[in-house]
């Protein structure tokens, strides 16, 4: 399943070989190409300020990018060659104690940190990387570096699981098998709930008890949490975003029911940039997919107006991409370092419009099968 990558490359986390910034979709390179004979289908991406992880369906975790702490796991050979790793490599992660994890049910990533769930239900962890100087980690005051692999201490709690994970700028949460939702890092814009707003910073895994229903979902913006419910009743509430300076909270759709918490139409998908929600949803009545969004749009982050119908939706830190119906890709907002193509404008947007990518355009006749987005970076998923 051949993958491409174009946007900010600087520590070489489009995985290209080397460290320039790209506005071609350029196939990505591998030191060892996943497993052929196994599901080898990409079904996240998650991207750090400088770093990019790629979850298989097989369990299998690739990382490129920087790596001066360990954010993209280290070899038993470490060298110069490992503090930028400029092709994907298979992340085997041994901790002190000597237990070995090399596959894994979900991941995420803050700006300079890594977190990777365990794929066995016997090793019900989360396993930590790289560097948070403000709790990012969630290992406590004493541990602001990880360069080999930590397990979070007690959590998930017992006889509980991790079934979503997402992470912000300074920020993860989690939601657990029970339906509770738990997170850690920076808190002081209400992003970890109102309890957690005085403390500024939660250093370990805090239950969020702001959520008024069975959660099922979460993602998270640079200073606030969406969390879903039930899709089919349109369930979700925003936590944080204090201060409501670009309407992540005022700009909501929906109406309210219970405890203060809104209802959307039937959704399939909520996604957040850093400063703006993206709801994906059915319009039965039209027979399409549709996309509601708000909040910050001075670059162009929110869907233009004409965008077409799309199957797919894909949120960076101010970008979007959507997979559309005739299969192709657009992509909307802040392009400087070229994640959305090559037709910009003096600011480096791609503003109430968006560029149309075409992979056959460039000599691969290939089927667009996903999309990705991260922080000024840009993938797209071909069979």
């Amino acid at each position: 399943m051949p993958l491409f990558a174009f946007g900010s490359n600087s520590c070489g986390q489009l995985a290209l070989g080397h460290v320039e910034d790209v506005s071609i979709p350029t196939r990505c390179l591998f030191y060892e190409d996943p497993d052929p004979t196994t599901q080898n289908d990409i079904i996240r991406i998650a991207a750090g300020g400088n770093h990019t992880l790629v979850l298989f369906g097989n369990g299998a975790v690739y990382a490129a990018g920087c790596n001066v702490d360990g954010r993209c796991g280290r070899q038993q050979q470490q060298g110069k060659d490992d503090e930028s790793i400029l092709r994907f490599r298979r992340v085997v992660l041994t901790t002190e104690d000597g237990k070995v994890f090399d596959t894994f049910k979900d991941m995420s990533a803050t700006w300079e940190g890594s977190f990777l769930v365990a794929w066995s239900g016997d090793d019900n962890v989360t396993l930590v990387l790289g560097t948070g100087a403000k709790g990012e980690l969630g290992l406590g005051t004493a541990r602001t570096q990880s360069p080999t692999p930590i397990p979070i201490s007690n959590f998930p709690p017992p006889r509980t699981s991790v079934v979503s994970i997402a992470s912000g700028m300074g920020h993860t949460a989690t939601v657990l098998s029970n339906g509770e939702v738990y997170g850690w890092g920076g808190a002081r814009k209400g992003q970890l709930g109102e309890g957690a707003k005085a403390g500024k910073i939660e250093w370990s895994p805090v239950k969020i008890a702001d959520v008024p229903f069975y959660a099922t979902a979460v993602t998270c913006g640079r200073e606030f949490t969406v969390v879903s419910g039930d899709k089919e009743k349109g369930e979700y509430v925003v936590l944080g975003s204090s201060g409501d300076k670009w309407g992540v909270l005022s700009g909501q759709p929906g109406s309210f029911f219970n405890d203060g918490a809104r209802v959307l139409p039937v959704y399939t998908g909520i996604s957040a940039g850093w400063h703006a929600i993206y709801v994906h949803h059915q319009r039965q009545e039209e027979g399409h997919a549709s996309i509601t969004a708000w909040g910050r749009n001075d670059r162009g982050q929110l869907p233009p107006a004409d965008l077409p119908s799309a199957k797919m939706l894909a949120v960076g830190s101010e970008h979007a991409l959507a997979l559309l119906d005739d299969g192709t890709v657009a992509v909307f907002g802040w392009g400087e370092h070229g994640n959305c193509g090559t037709e910009i404008d003096a600011q480096g947007n791609v503003k109430e419009r968006y560029n149309r990518i075409d992979i056959s355009e460039i000599g691969h006749e290939r089927v667009i099968v996903g999309i990705g987005a991260g922080c000024a970076t840009s993938w797209v998923i071909t069979s």
